[in-house]
């Protein structure tokens, strides 16, 4: 029996099953399964990848600032202070732990032939 709820319901039942699938699973596989599966894993995609480019852009943002915070230090006492030190490795430990999560959902676009322009 044909039910016009059922059917609208699907998409939104594929994009929270596609929520929990880690990005490095993501594939061509789960195109075989419909077109609504496809269409819902590209639109899972861009999100977390929209997601991962933000988090990018502040880590970039919050080692620029610690470095210069760093400098700024060295600058005015001739010495680095730890504080300044311990925010500039956090810094750069965020920025490298953000750069493989947007690398990890740019590959799985990829997979998927998903077309990424820089802008």
């Amino acid at each position: 029996m044909y039910t016009p709820h059922a059917v609208s319901v699907i998409p939104e039942l594929v994009g929270h099953i596609l929520e929990h699938i880690p990005s490095s699973n993501f594939g061509p596989r789960l195109l075989e399964v419909s077109p609504i599966w496809k269409a819902e894993a590209e639109r899972v995609l861009w999100k977390r990848h929209k997601k991962a480019e933000e988090a990018y852009d502040n880590a970039v943002e919050k080692k620029e600032k610690a470095n210069d915070a760093l400098g700024q230090s060295l600058e005015e006492e001739g010495i680095l202070r730890e504080l300044e030190w311990k925010a500039y490795q956090k810094a750069c430990k965020e920025l490298t732990d953000t750069r493989k999560k947007l690398t990890i959902v740019k590959g799985a676009l990829e997979r998927f032939g998903f077309q990424i322009y820089v802008v």
